[in-house]
């Protein structure tokens, strides 16, 4: 019964943390680096971009085609080869976002700089110290430095769009959503006598009903009867829209005014005693994200295309150094 929210983003540097940290749990890419680390491959709107940060944006566009085989380019299309523009799209992305927030004030210390020391620290120790968290990440093309820096802009994204829409999702949030917490009283799925069960089932939810009635306090009676563990553990109730609970469910949450409680409604899992709370604003405000809509998202990405079609994009001297030719000479060389 507990709810996921989903919604689809569209390139990597947007709006949630950086794949780079998935990427560290995964199959190690190997060591690569075309060009000095510290030269200037380009120049996206004012920001230089070094080459390692090129190579890392290159070097996974061509894992994510070829899945660390090179000889998959020996019949690729001039199209697929053509990492450099994907690159390239990736990291306007990336610059628009900064420069947004650059713009926006949001800052790069404070909360947001200590928020991803505590995230590497967190990871040191759990892939078994400094040493070996380096190791993974010049396995997946970055620096330590390079790490932060992502990790750190990746917060800014966030923090740039709830500045930038917040307002609009939370004016939109009352129309789309609920917030209702529930006692079931669940049938036993392995029963030899369905009919029986649910009887049984009816009649336990009837006696915890009378007591619900009876003005004893909804959440104890949560905790002592209740069979859904989710909300066991999670006493503050769901938040859902339609669709993400079952339809009986959600129509019986949504006939009730804030703080009524239903009679028994019955779904497949068993009986639900449905009590409907009110919206908190800190809690919406700290989950912001979750109650995005693709809609909501997509008006905030047009407002990145803006930036990334009004930024000057020059190249560096180490522009040539860096091409798929050369990464599969390197490869070969060391293999």
């Amino acid at each position: 019964m507990k709810v996921n929210s989903k919604w689809t983003r569209r390139g990597v540097a947007a709006l949630a943390a950086l794949t780079v940290i998935s990427a560290l749990a995964g199959c190690s890419k190997g060591e690569q680096e075309s060009g000095s680390k510290d030269s200037n491959v380009l120049n996206i709107g004012g920001y230089d971009v070094s080459a390692e940060e090129y190579n890392y944006y290159f070097l996974n566009e061509k894992y994510n085609m070829d899945g660390g085989d090179d000889s998959f380019w020996a019949s690729a299309t001039d199209e697929q080869k053509d990492l450099k523009s994907r690159a390239e799209e990736g990291l306007k992305e990336f610059y628009a976002m900064k420069k947004l927030a650059d713009e926006a004030g949001i800052p790069s210390d404070g909360q947001l700089a200590e928020d991803v020391d505590t995230e590497i620290a967190n990871l040191k120790e759990q892939f078994g110290g400094e040493e070996a968290f380096n190791q993974i990440l010049a396995s997946n093309y970055m620096s330590p430095e390079l790490y932060r820096m992502l990790s750190l802009e990746s917060l800014r994204s966030i923090e740039l769009f709830k500045s930038t829409m917040g307002e609009e999702i939370k004016k939109t949030l009352p129309e789309r959503y609920l917030r209702a917490a529930h006692i079931l009283i669940s049938f036993n799925e392995s029963a030899v006598d369905t009919e029986a069960d649910h009887e049984e089932a009816k009649k336990r939810a009837e006696d915890v009903l009378a007591k619900v009635e009876a003005g004893e306090d909804f959440f104890k009676l949560v905790e002592e009867y209740g069979e859904d563990p989710g909300m066991v553990d999670n006493l503050d109730g769901y938040y859902f829209t339609e669709g993400q609970m079952v339809e009986p469910f959600y129509q019986g949450a949504l006939a009730l005014k804030e703080g009524e409680t239903s009679g028994l409604v019955e779904t497949d899992y068993g009986y639900h005693i449905i009590k409907r709370l009110p919206m908190e604003d800190a809690y919406i405000e700290e989950n912001l994200m979750t109650f995005a809509t693709q809609e909501t998202y997509d008006a905030f990405m047009a407002k990145v295309d803006e930036v990334i079609g009004s930024m000057e994009i020059q190249q560096g001297g180490a522009y040539d150094s860096i091409s798929l030719e050369n990464t599969l000479k390197e490869n070969e060389k060391n293999s």
